[in-house]
């Protein structure tokens, strides 16, 4: 019986810009670490926040808050994250990272991102030239600038037009979010596709996340959901860290105190209790493939 935890929407902007922040980042990793968890962190390579005038990369390393940002990621790599990219900014025209969507979807009404062209899947020229791919691409960069590597794709909202997506396919064999082909499934899917191994893979979060507006609502709702999963379903969820935040306190000459019936905690001992083990995206991949 197998778990997934995905930490969401971390980017070097917004909920975790400041150092105080990342300490608080850190501190869940630790604890984590400490619980034997292997978990996932979901990067916005690419911060941006029209409305403020913010504009940061962490591939830029002349700039403090980026520098601070990918040390922070580096530490959480040590703790046992595995990073994906979560698109390239999360965000188009005057939306916020983390909240605004990357890639084309229907019924978009403001900051709609752009559709590529059927045509952009008839040949190598005509995809590096995309939309999807170009977007792709910098994420990877900023990654690489930064000397970081990623495991696994993401993108923002699970958005993107058909066409965008098969293109997005062709950049990723590992992609982290419920497959649109089959949405409702609880276990890896794949579908061939133009990628380097010939198939992309699927790994789905159908117990869904946390909203900040119902907390309690939402972990309860998870915990109920996942005493109801089979043996071969993936208990996967994702969750936004910040909401640990408040309780987690920065103490001056001692490590963060990190009080004990917190919303992430309670699932984690939950499902931990019911005999769930947490995996790493790479090695239940693996595992399908070998079997």
């Amino acid at each position: 019986m197998k778990a997934l935890l995905r930490l969401e929407d971390i980017g070097p902007g917004g909920y975790y810009e400041t150092t105080e922040s990342q300490m608080k980042l850190r501190a869940v990793a630790d604890y984590l670490y400490m619980q034997h968890i292997p978990f996932h962190v979901a990067v916005i390579p690419r911060f941006i926040d029209p409305k403020r005038g913010y504009d940061c990369t962490m591939s830029n390393p002349f700039d403090a808050v980026s520098v601070r940002f990918v040390d922070m990621l580096q530490t959480l790599r040590t703790r046992g994250a595995s990073l994906g990219m979560h698109g390239y900014t999360h965000q188009y025209g005057q939306s916020v990272s983390g909240e605004g969507y990357e890639f084309a979807y229907e019924g978009c009404q403001m900051d709609c991102p752009p559709d590529d062209a059927p045509s952009s899947l008839s040949g190598s020229v005509h995809m590096q030239r995309s939309y999807a791919y170009g977007r792709f691409h910098m994420a990877l960069s900023a990654f690489q600038t930064a000397g970081l590597r990623p495991d696994w794709f993401e993108t923002p909202h699970y958005a993107a037009s058909p066409v965008q997506r098969k293109l997005l396919e062709a950049c990723a064999w590992l992609i982290y979010e419920n497959n649109p082909r089959e949405p409702s499934r609880r276990q890896v899917t794949s579908c061939r596709t133009a990628s380097l191994v010939g198939r992309t893979y699927y790994v789905p979060t159908p117990l869904g996340y946390v909203s900040g507006e119902q907390i309690d609502g939402d972990v309860n709702r998870i915990m109920s959901e996942s005493s109801a999963y089979g043996e071969e379903d993936l208990a996967s969820f994702f969750y936004h860290p910040f909401l640990e935040f408040p309780y987690i306190h920065i103490r001056k000459y001692a490590p963060p105190y990190y009080e004990e019936r917190t919303p992430l905690k309670r699932i984690i001992q939950h499902m931990l209790s019911g005999g769930r083990r947490f995996v790493n995206i790479q090695d239940l991949i693996y595992s399908v493939i070998s079997s």
